[in-house]
């Protein structure tokens, strides 16, 4: 799977797409039941990713999931009528394993064209760039500058494409988990940076100021777009999912829980992030 979903950057200041193996860690699917005593409508499970990523998807020490994503669901769900049963899942596997144990997916989750052939995407809900980690005072000040370097890179993720990419045998990657820990690595200065999505990185580095991390966006990176990721031959669960999407965006809701978890207000995304979600990035 790939991460890695441009929006303005200044919209997204203290913001905030992942695996390819078997699947892992699958928390067996609660029934209704066990969700709400007193709620009729239909459940459909929630793979969320328990190694999160701020703040689209976070858990607690019980697994209880929060975030911008896990509202955003919910939120859909209030509108189409439905119930999201949020299951724990590693990211690693997690899109392989829908239609399995779950009926859809949310994390930060890019859209690319491997990934379609796991599962199908909703219309994109984010725009989103990589971008670059480094402690304040190092020499690396785009792209290019990760040649000969050490970089820290989210298992299975658009990121680690790019820096395969950009590196072309010069220069290493370590795999993470999690974007969390590739940053820690940058704090620990086990790597000279970090290669993740603008979002989360942006995140990490206005809540820990005193690491004194610098985010580095390269205006020639492209785009990535974020969508919910169905389990494939859904049609009508994927037809609910995009009418909830324009609907908490025609009425507000969206914006409430962008400023919610980004405390600034949603930008306006151009009319090709939608397309996205027929037109595959990567």
């Amino acid at each position: 799977m790939k991460m890695t979903r441009l929006i303005p950057l200044v919209a997204v200041l203290a913001l905030l797409g992942c695996g390819k193996s078997e699947v892992q860690k699958v928390a067996e699917p609660k029934v209704a039941s066990d969700v709400a005593v007193n709620d009729t409508r239909p459940v459909y499970n929630v793979y969320f990713d328990i190694n999160g990523i701020a703040p689209f998807v976070m858990a607690d020490a019980d697994n209880r999931p929060s975030g911008f994503g896990i509202d955003l669901v919910t939120a859909i769900g209030d509108k189409q009528g439905f119930r999201p049963n949020f299951i724990p899942h590693d990211f690693t596997g997690m899109l392989e394993g829908l239609g399995k144990g779950a009926d859809l997916a949310v994390s930060a989750i890019s859209i690319t064209d491997e990934r379609r052939a796991l599962v199908d995407f909703t219309n994109s809900h984010f725009e989103t760039t990589q971008a670059i980690l480094v402690p304040e005072g190092s020499p690396i000040t785009s792209t290019n500058d990760l040649k000969g370097k050490k970089v820290a890179v989210v298992e299975d993720s658009v990121g680690e494409d790019m820096v395969l990419q950009i590196q072309a045998g010069n220069g290493s990657i370590v795999h993470n988990t999690s974007v969390w820990s590739a940053v820690q690595q940058v704090m620990r200065k086990e790597v000279d940076a970090a290669f993740s999505d603008y979002a989360p990185l942006t995140y990490y580095a206005n809540n820990y100021k005193d690491q004194k991390l610098r985010v580095i966006v390269d205006p020639t990176s492209p785009k990535s777009y974020y969508a919910l990721a169905v389990a494939k031959n859904k049609p009508e669960l994927l037809k609910q999912l995009n009418a909830g999407i324009e609907q908490v965006k025609a009425d507000g809701t969206f914006d409430k829980i962008y400023q919610k978890w980004f405390k600034s207000a949603a930008p306006v995304q151009a009319a090709e992030a939608s397309a996205a979600a027929t037109t595959a990035t990567k």
